[in-house]
């Protein structure tokens, strides 16, 4: 009895760390959409996380999930502005998709982590 009941909590714990693993590798749920912008390129908005830090989340709002967390003096580039939240991707470079020139909207699908931070949590500095 007592080795299955170490075997039943085992598979448990795997199962939990595994089922984490996988929310933590979700794309966002409300996408960061990249925009036209003739002038300056997509995302070309800087922001810095204020004293405090900040979380990352999957859409704009305290309800979704956190994807992580964001030290202060962290600077990411805002992309998506929706009713107190900005969305962003944390990176600078063309890598990230930062400052390219897009023809269309569409979602981001880059490499860099992408998300919703709440804006009073950030200070523009640049764009």
């Amino acid at each position: 009895m007592k080795r299955l009941l170490i075997a039943t909590a085992t598979i448990m714990l795997i199962s939990g760390c595994m089922v984490s693993q996988a929310a933590a590798q979700k794309r966002p749920e409300v996408p960061i959409m990249l925009h036209p912008d003739t002038e300056h390129g997509t995302c070309s908005i800087g922001f810095q996380v204020n004293a405090g830090g900040a979380t990352l989340r999957s859409g704009p709002g305290v309800e979704y999930p956190v994807i992580a967390t964001l030290k202060a003096g962290h600077v990411v580039a805002g992309c998506n502005h929706q009713n107190g939240w900005e969305g962003v991707i944390d990176g600078q470079d063309e890598s990230c998709s930062i400052g390219i020139m897009v023809t269309s909207a569409r979602p981001y699908e880059g490499t860099c982590k992408s998300g919703w931070v709440e804006e009073k949590a950030l200070t523009s500095i640049y764009g």
